[in-house]
């Protein structure tokens, strides 16, 4: 007979060790920010990974967009697009953890 499974219960965004979001939630929140800001970036875990070897988040964003689409640096600054990524970024991620997503 068909029934229906209870839900998974919600629980935390996983945390590493550090404290810190769980990978897979971070680069979630940045391709999410990256679509609603209309930017053709998609980062992959091996981008992500290479890109956490750069401390700041901003300069972190500020490098993929110098290193992969210089072309942006024609009309905005490359910290003004990074600050523009990384609070809509934070968006998400608080977003996420009031769902409980992890």
């Amino acid at each position: 007979m068909n029934q229906l499974q209870p839900a998974a219960p919600i629980t935390a965004p996983a945390v590493s060790e550090k404290g810190q979001p769980d990978r897979e939630m971070q680069l979630a929140a940045y391709n999410a920010a990256f679509a609603e800001l209309g930017l053709r970036f998609r980062w992959d875990m091996q981008m992500f990974d290479w890109l956490c070897g750069i401390e700041c988040e901003k300069t972190r964003v500020a490098r993929y967009i110098e290193d992969f689409h210089a072309h942006l640096l024609k009309a905005y600054e490359a910290s003004f697009l990074s600050e523009l990524i990384f609070d809509k970024k934070s968006e998400y991620m608080r977003a996420m953890a009031g769902a409980g997503v992890n």
